[in-house]
């Protein structure tokens, strides 16, 4: 977990466009508003912390239900990072497959990792400075623990949506240079409980703009 955590806070005033020393392990994030606005953060509320209200998810960091997860290059860096390494971000870097795409013999992205890399996104611009083993935030008090499971849930529920599979098809072809064959097949047996209201609303939006698309 630190290996990925480590690589992002290197990387991360690139992916970001931000000084780096923002993502200096043990910055004070907490009084760069700048950095914790992205996911709208506020201190004494990360229990209540709402995955689907943070900025970086939409394009131009507005929200907007029916756009979820369309600002999907800043996603795509951070996964590339994690399964890449931080040097492939650099088109000059030298390098054959990357280590863990490579020991994963990973092709594309599944619901999981897409989860995976929303989490690890949501920490890096958080103001916590380690990852705790309880999987709850020691600054935030964000729970990155339902994080992983409501944006996991979304994806199950929504991989054959025409929007989400046009997003997860340039995040492939991002993090894997365009090597994709295809798209994972994702079974619904995945149960997840306690779903949130907002990621019910979410889906809906998603749902009504295809309906008014048609």
């Amino acid at each position: 977990r630190s290996s990925f955590i480590n690589g992002l806070w290197s990387v991360a005033g690139s992916i970001f466009n931000m000084p780096n020393k923002y993502f200096v392990s043990k910055y004070d994030r907490k009084s760069v508003p700048q950095v914790t606005d992205l996911i709208r953060w506020e201190a004494g509320k990360g229990k209540v912390f709402d995955v689907f209200k943070a900025r970086i998810l939409y394009p131009d960091n507005v929200v907007n239900e029916k756009r979820v997860f369309k600002n999907w290059l800043v996603l795509a860096k951070v996964l590339k990072v994690a399964v890449c390494g931080k040097m492939s971000l650099f088109p000059k870097a030298r390098g054959g497959l990357p280590p863990y795409a490579k020991i994963w013999q990973l092709t594309s992205c599944t619901p999981g990792l897409i989860a995976f890399g929303v989490t690890l996104t949501i920490f890096i611009l958080s103001p916590d400075q380690e990852f705790s083993g309880d999987g709850i935030g020691a600054i935030s008090s964000i729970s990155y623990h339902t994080i992983f499971w409501t944006v996991k849930k979304f994806f199950v529920v929504k991989w054959g949506h025409e929007r989400i599979k046009n997003i997860m098809q340039q995040i492939n072809d991002y993090i894997f240079d365009g090597a994709t064959k295809t798209q994972p097949d994702c079974t619904l047996d995945t149960t997840v409980e306690d779903v949130t209201d907002s990621l019910d609303r979410v889906m809906a939006a998603l749902d009504a703009e295809s309906d008014s698309d048609s």
